[in-house]
């Protein structure tokens, strides 16, 4: 009487996790987390305190399944340093199975954090300017986190290239030397 009052203890303590394995509120052991890279910027507000702007990232979903994703909160460092905190602008969106899907992000920085940033782009025309995007996501409604990192470089001369009219990210011709001739 004790032993089976034991083994409907087990299954009552264990019948909830199945139903939620069974009925997909938590996420496959195997996901792997979504990959994000950039694709635009867009400056809404400037103000002494504070700067908002958008971001726009194509998000990657590298499993066969869907990803139900709610309460997409991202870190975003550049060179290094933590510049920006956003949230996905859609509160919950579905992610396609092996597809890339923009996802716009809304930001808020304080301005002395970007004006910094800004003050270390010179090097970063050479050497290219490094970020991360760091965060986490919920699966669907459930609050089972599915953390993310990603890093990589921006290559600043390209995006001024297509942004400046030809000729002016060139080093200007020398003076001319000498006295009169």
């Amino acid at each position: 009487m004790v032993r089976a009052a034991h083994r409907l203890r087990r299954w009552l303590t264990l019948a909830p996790v199945l139903l939620a394995l069974g009925c997909g509120v938590l996420p496959p052991p195997n996901l792997k987390a979504p990959e994000l890279t950039f694709r635009n910027l867009d400056v809404r507000e400037v103000g002494l305190e504070s700067i908002r702007f958008d971001l726009i990232v194509d998000v990657r979903n590298p499993n066969e399944i869907d990803v139900p994703v709610s309460g997409l909160r991202v870190v975003l460092e550049l060179n290094g340093q933590e510049t920006a905190r956003g949230v996905a602008t859609e509160s919950s969106f579905v992610l396609p199975g092996n597809t890339t899907r923009q996802v716009p992000l809304a930001f808020s920085a304080r301005t002395s954090d970007l004006l910094d940033a800004v003050r270390r782009l010179p090097g970063s025309l050479q050497s290219g300017l490094s970020y991360r995007l760091k965060g986490s996501a919920s699966w669907g409604s459930s609050g089972f986190a599915i953390p993310f990192d990603r890093s990589g470089s921006l290559d600043l001369r390209a995006a001024l290239r297509r942004l400046l009219p030809p000729g002016r990210l060139e080093t200007p011709p020398a003076a001319p030397q000498g006295g009169r001739t």
